[in-house]
């Protein structure tokens, strides 16, 4: 760092087992960006990078903190959810909002994790394939915009066995 005064210490990079790893940017203000613990993982498609950063003046004064990447880890998930349609599930709302809560922690896209949908009472029905809502968007409007098949039989066992075996 040609703006480093030599053997100058900055203590936010330090730890009382030595020196920690430093990657050191020239800011577009003339300042500086520095990250330190720098260290990363492979999960899936994704990079999962610990550490922080920090932006510096052109004095090495501490202006924001930062993280140095969006810090998301994908998963490769193929994910089917048997979902009671029958006429004891009431009031429907709730479960419209119980399966947008789950299904908004995931990170969905192609190569990430898919969701498909079985809707079952006394009729089976695939309201969605594996990969048919390609984005967090869809799959969440589609589980917004869910209706109820209904029927007055709940046939769990054959559901599950459809799941498993498509």
């Amino acid at each position: 760092c040609p703006r480093c005064p030599q053997g100058a210490a900055v203590p936010w990079l330090s730890s009382s087992a030595g020196h920690l790893g430093m990657t050191l940017v020239e800011s577009k203000d003339g300042g500086l960006v520095a990250c330190a613990p720098l260290w990363s993982q492979q999960c899936g498609t994704s990079v999962f990078s610990s550490g922080r950063c920090v932006q510096l003046d052109q004095e090495l004064q501490l202006v924001a903190t930062m993280a140095p990447t969006a810090q998301r880890c994908s998963t490769f998930m193929d994910i089917v959810v048997v979902l009671d349609g029958s006429n004891s599930i009431y009031p429907w709302e709730e479960v419209q909002a119980f399966l947008g809560n789950v299904l908004a922690r995931f990170f969905i896209g192609p190569g990430q994790t898919q969701v498909g949908v079985l809707q079952y009472g006394e009729h089976l029905v695939e309201e969605w394939a594996l990969g048919q809502h390609p984005t967090a968007q869809s799959l969440l409007e589609a589980a917004r915009n869910l209706t109820r098949q209904e029927g007055r039989e709940t046939r769990t066992a054959m559901a599950i066995r459809e799941a498993w075996w498509d």
